[in-house]
């Protein structure tokens, strides 16, 4: 975790608080599993909370995958289960963005590619609906989120290779 600011006893502040912070949302959170029942806005409000605390995402980055959530995504998802998010029922709320603009879908897609693979790795769901594209176009413009990107995916092949493991296991 790091913090800067324009002196040296600023930086240090920032990232003590920042410290204290992540620190109340851990305790806060570690009891928290989520579950496929569980509503679409607990997803992104975990999502957000595991995106805030990786260091190589920017403040801006995070603030813009938050107003993606908030503005975008919640609107068109926030009644949903997370077991209800379906590849169609995506696709059909995108289309709807696209009056707005082709950005704003780009905005949405990236984001909720990345909100279904955290919860891929997070065991909520087996696989994300959403068919990710290999050169993750839609994320380009979202910043930073490259690292949080590969952590996420890292999770889901560690979630994957226990669950081979259990699997060969059971077969003994």
């Amino acid at each position: 975790m790091t913090a800067t600011a324009s002196t040296a006893s600023d930086a240090r502040a920032s990232l003590q608080h920042r410290i204290a912070e992540r620190l109340r949302f851990s305790e806060l959170d570690a009891w928290r599993h989520l579950t496929p029942d569980d509503p679409f806005d607990e997803l992104a409000y975990m999502w957000l909370g595991d995106l805030q605390w990786d260091s190589d995402v920017s403040g801006s980055t995070h603030a813009r995958c938050e107003r993606v959530v908030r503005t975008q995504l919640q609107p068109a998802f926030g009644k949903f289960k997370i077991r209800e998010l379906t590849a169609e029922r995506i696709e059909q709320r995108l289309a709807s963005q696209r009056v707005q603009s082709e950005k704003v879908v780009a905005s949405s897609r990236g984001v909720i590619e990345l909100l279904l693979d955290f919860a891929v790795g997070e065991g909520v769901i087996r696989s994300n609906p959403m068919v990710v594209s290999e050169d993750d176009a839609a994320l380009s413009h979202l910043g930073d989120l490259d690292t949080h990107r590969e952590i996420v995916r890292g999770r889901i092949e560690l979630l994957r290779g226990d669950q081979r493991r259990e699997m060969r296991g059971a077969d003994d």
